[in-house]
């Protein structure tokens, strides 16, 4: 999503189980650069610190198709030094730094690292973009042995109540269809069917973010989207007919604030040497 470039406060309470099986929870409240951004950085806190445990080392991560270097800073936590590519010019120089994060403009299917020389290999937000087997030859050409993936993203959000919910999927799987790129399609299927190169994990499957939200917030989220843009930009302006009808039905006219969730999914494992046969959707 495009940056905002306003500052917003975020916070997560994170349940789990702790010591002797006792119920804990961990409250982070942090501060961020972009609005559009803040929402997913303490569950990537959490699963980077498991990615991290998995591997055999941590002297390099690799943060492909970086952004803005969200991610990247993140992972910097975990590892000696990361290296972030984009192959937008404009995403890296807006990225924040961080003494242990290098940003480079490269492909991700030529990265410019050395052979065997990575741990782990993260893709968030963006595998759908490139993912191929010139990608994967890629990943096991700067992979070292034992070295790990993981592929994260966000499903599509969800609103506590129902009409308002069906107003948002209409608008998100009807109303944009013309303006999402044919890639778009991956991110709800949680990249299944793209090639993996490795043994998979299984991922978390009950990861969520919830944030209450007013309809002005929510409708600040919704403009970000990329079909969203792309359709004002032949100038068409789909988000008009969806505010009237939010507006209609949010309570109190749209100042009380509603619970919104986005589920976090993706896939990750151990990088194989060894070419894997891609799994393969069943027909519908």
């Amino acid at each position: 999503y495009p940056p905002r470039g306003d500052a917003k406060e975020g916070w997560d309470n994170i349940d789990i189980t702790g010591w002797l099986g006792y119920p804990m929870q961990i409250k982070v409240n942090f501060l961020c650069r972009d609005s559009i951004l803040a929402a997913p950085l303490a569950l990537d806190l959490i699963l980077f610190s498991d990615l991290a445990a998995r591997c055999a080392d941590r002297a390099l991560a690799w943060d492909c198709g970086c952004g803005n270097g969200q991610a990247s800073v993140a992972l910097a936590d975990h590892f000696e030094q990361v290296i972030a590519t984009d192959a937008s010019a404009q995403q890296i120089q807006q990225a924040r730094p961080h003494r242990r994060v290098t940003y480079r403009t490269a492909s991700a299917t030529a990265s410019g690292l050395k052979d065997a020389s990575v741990d782990a290999i993260l893709v968030a937000q963006a595998v759908h973009w490139f993912a191929g087997e010139a990608f994967n030859a890629e990943v096991r050409r700067v992979a070292k042995p034992r070295a790990v993936m993981a592929w994260i993203g966000y499903l599509p959000l969800q609103v506590d109540d129902q009409h308002i919910q069906t107003l948002i999927q209409q608008f998100y799987g009807v109303t944009l269809k013309p303006w999402w790129s044919p890639q778009r399609v991956w991110v709800g299927r949680s990249f299944a069917g793209l090639p993996f190169p490795g043994e998979e994990w299984p991922f978390p499957s009950d990861l969520w973010i919830e944030r209450d939200w007013t309809l002005t917030q929510l409708l600040g989220y919704l403009s970000s989207w990329s079909a969203v843009a792309a359709a004002q930009r032949v100038g068409q302006d789909p988000m008009a007919h969806l505010q009237q009808e939010l507006m209609r039905h949010w309570p109190a006219a749209g100042a009380q604030s509603l619970r919104v969730r986005w589920q976090f999914m993706g896939r990750w494992g151990q990088i194989s040497h060894v070419t894997v046969a891609p799994r393969c959707l069943p027909c519908s």
